[in-house]
């Protein structure tokens, strides 16, 4: 028998044919360097796909950036040369216009000269005269206006004493009687400022503003006349003066007006007990307090304590009528000043009294001297204040030292 043998062919491997370094030859480029003369050895240079390109790309970024720069460059260079331009012909008629103006000034000035020709001597010094009386009626208006500013700032600065002194009386307020009296100071003021003729005389160039009535602050109308330069004339120095004039009315009624209700203050005012009877220090306060004798517990002290030496001078705190000079018990030697409107002090401890019963005295009088008599642990002053002839703190009266 005769043995089979195997007809198929033998197939090799697709990947036997194929050299198993191509792929690692895929990543690289390469170049072949040929010399230009026929002696030299030709040359080949391998390198990697990825430095390849990006030594491409970044030749072609460098030539967008510079060709970009090239045509910014063109762009800056014609705005360049197209100011240029327009400067020059600038200049050139800036040049046209210089020669123009120098040609009509030569005119003008030929002009005057064959007018001042054809004046006589005679006319020419009327006119020289006329100017020279206008200077000086110029000068003189100046002069007068100058006087109108000093007698205004005059003006200003009284009434800045009169607010002054209204505002003083401020601080006495706290007396019933003048706080009444002092509102309606401010309302009359406000009124006589309101309805003042001032404001009929006032150019339209000043900066002014109504007062609102019974809204105003107490003050004096301010305004100011418009600095333009114009030439001062007969009317303006008028116009001012007769604004001068309204002020200084104003000023006189309103100082009347102060002079009114500060006389009816004036009673008010010197009786009120508004003084330190003597400018020390306070040892002790109105209201409950430790019992200075000892002994435990607590008492009322319905006055105030002020520490001083034996003899110190004790003054009024406030005009008014001694009504009391004598022994009280635990007060010692005591004066007692009834000021009227329900209010009197007393002054306590006193080693000497100096005033008699019916005595009139007025604030800062010497009525007595600092002592120990009574109920006392040193020498001080024991004062008390009674309205409606209760005892009440002291202190809030105690509003200035004697000077």
């Amino acid at each position: 028998m005769f043995r089979r043998h195997n007809t198929r062919p033998h197939v090799k491997k697709v990947s036997t044919l194929v050299d198993k370094r191509s792929h690692k030859q895929r990543k690289y480029i390469s170049l072949m360097l040929v010399p230009s003369y026929s002696t030299g050895k030709t040359r080949s240079l391998r390198i990697p796909r990825v430095v390849f390109y990006c030594i491409i790309i970044t030749i072609l970024a460098v030539a967008s950036v510079t060709t970009g720069l090239y045509l910014r460059s063109e762009r800056f260079a014609d705005q360049y040369r197209n100011t240029r331009e327009h400067l020059y012909d600038t200049q050139v008629q800036f040049d046209d216009y210089q020669i123009q103006s120098a040609e009509v000034q030569a005119a003008l000035e030929e002009e005057i000269q064959y007018i001042d020709e054809q004046l006589t001597e005679v006319e020419r010094q009327a006119r020289r005269d006329e100017y020279n009386l206008r200077q000086q009626h110029q000068h003189s208006l100046h002069d007068l206006a100058q006087q109108f500013e000093d007698v205004l700032q005059e003006l200003r600065e009284f009434d800045e004493q009169r607010q002054a002194l209204i505002e003083g009386l401020s601080s006495r307020t706290i007396i019933p009687p003048v706080a009444a009296l002092y509102d309606a100071l401010n309302q009359s003021q406000t009124d006589l400022l309101y309805y003042s003729v001032l404001w009929d005389l006032m150019p339209l160039s000043a900066e002014h503003t109504p007062f609102e009535p019974g809204q105003a602050e107490v003050g004096f109308i301010s305004f100011t006349f418009d600095v333009a330069p114009q030439p001062l004339t007969e009317a303006i120095l008028a116009e001012r003066i007769a604004i001068l004039s309204a002020e200084l009315e104003l000023q006189v009624l309103l100082m009347e007006d102060f002079q009114y209700y500060r006389e009816r203050m004036e009673p008010h005012l010197t009786n009120f007990p508004t003084l330190w009877p003597v400018s020390s220090q306070i040892s002790s306060h109105f209201g409950w307090r430790r019992n200075p004798m000892g002994g435990g517990g607590g008492e009322f002290h319905s006055g105030i304590d002020i520490r001083a030496p034996r003899n110190t001078p004790i003054r009024a705190a406030g005009g008014g009528t001694v009504s009391f000079v004598g022994w009280r018990g635990g007060y010692g030697l005591v004066v007692t000043i009834n000021h009227g409107s329900g209010l009197q002090t007393m002054y306590a401890h006193n080693t000497v009294n100096l005033v008699s019963v019916g005595q009139r005295v007025e604030r800062g009088d010497i009525i007595a001297r600092v002592g120990t008599t009574g109920r006392t642990t040193g020498p001080h002053l024991h004062f008390e204040v009674h309205e409606n002839g209760v005892a009440v703190n002291p202190q809030p009266f105690m509003m200035e030292h004697w000077s």
